[in-house]
């Protein structure tokens, strides 16, 4: 489990077929994620992934077939978000992110609000119903605040700190990205099923 509040930003170095799956190599600055054992679950881009070998510049994961058909597409020089799990002592200053894709949303308008920037994103139609003004949604593993909801899409704001902070300074119209929507209103619609 994950918050959304990112630490630091990676650089995928390789990614490789391996028997079926996938082997990513996350090149990290190691002052920025530190305690990282073998095993230890790391948000990459909001993925939940295992590490399975690391040194103090470079992560390495593996990937299955179905993880790599359910998120946006990784390529080698990209960079990526990194969030290190949800230790019990820790402060939550985002929300509870669980590191399971939902689906792949598109950047479909940027507005420039004198520093900060105003996004327009149209998410899968079937996650709409999850999506509510004022909740909380994870964005290639960002924690953020959505400001109003249209039929189809939605709209959040991206302050200074977060763009500043973050690979979404680098998105431009027409880019996916990774999204999570809060695990609260999954909870909610299990309950109304069942009642």
């Amino acid at each position: 489990m994950f918050t959304g509040i990112i630490e630091s930003v990676g650089q995928i170095t390789s990614l490789n077929s391996k028997q079926g799956d996938f082997e990513i190599k996350i090149k990290y600055q190691s002052s920025c994620l530190n305690d990282i054992s073998l095993g230890d679950s790391i948000s990459v881009n909001g993925i939940c992934l295992t590490v399975k070998k690391f040194n103090k510049n470079f992560m390495y994961f593996d990937l299955s077939n179905e993880t790599i058909s359910r998120i946006s597409e990784l390529r080698v020089g990209e960079m990526v978000n990194l969030e290190s799990s949800l230790r019990i002592n820790s402060k939550i200053s985002g929300h509870f992110v669980f590191g399971h894709i939902d689906g792949i949303a598109k950047l479909t308008r940027k507005d420039i609000k004198s520093r900060s920037e105003e996004w327009t994103v149209k998410p899968p139609k079937k996650l709409m119903k999850y999506i509510s003004e004022k909740g909380s949604i994870s964005i290639n593993g960002v924690s953020l605040t959505v400001n109003s909801v249209q039929e189809n899409s939605f709209k959040i704001n991206l302050i200074p700190y977060t763009l500043e902070h973050t690979t979404l300074k680098n998105f431009n119209i027409g880019n996916k990205m990774n999204i999570e929507v809060d695990m609260l209103a999954r909870y909610v619609e299990t309950i109304l099923k069942k009642t």
